[in-house]
């Protein structure tokens, strides 16, 4: 997963914007946005699976990975 699959959809572009921006609950950027629960789960689904977002102590944030592609957009 490359730059360029987040930012060739709003919903990924927007919550992975989100989760740079220091957010680190899904369903407040899901809110704030309103973007249905559903299609942000989904999106934070393929986030984790790609090793872009990961959970750690009930939130979610950035890894390395993830970082690193927020450097390049």
């Amino acid at each position: 997963m490359d730059e360029g699959f987040i930012l060739s959809n709003r919903f990924r572009k927007t919550i992975f914007e989100g989760f740079v921006s220091g957010e680190t609950d899904i369903n407040i950027i899901a809110k704030k946005h309103r973007i249905i629960n559903s299609v942000a789960n989904k999106v934070l689904k393929d986030f984790i699976s790609n090793g872009i977002i990961e959970k750690k102590d009930n939130k979610y944030i950035l890894t390395k990975k993830g970082k690193k592609i927020a450097e390049n957009i």
